[in-house]
């Protein structure tokens, strides 16, 4: 998982037309779905504004172990 994210870093570049990044952690597979919506729905809508007609957005939930909630 580590070597596919350093990879699409090294391919994102400020001001290029390239893969673009952004992850949020979500602990709740409600919320996660509902803020996946919004996310998607913003960018359009900034793509929109800024002129840019074809936008392709793809966003997804994962199921992690790599946090856990632990009750005392």
């Amino acid at each position: 998982m580590i070597k596919i994210w350093l990879l699409i870093s090294m391919v994102t570049m400020p001001g290029w037309p390239s893969v673009k990044h952004q992850a949020e952690v979500w602990l709740d597979e409600t919320k996660c779905e509902d803020r996946r919506i919004e996310i998607e729905n913003e960018l359009h809508k900034i793509a929109l504004e800024q002129g840019h007609e074809t936008l392709f957005v793809q966003t997804w939930c994962l199921e992690s172990g790599m946090f856990s909630i632990f009750k005392s």
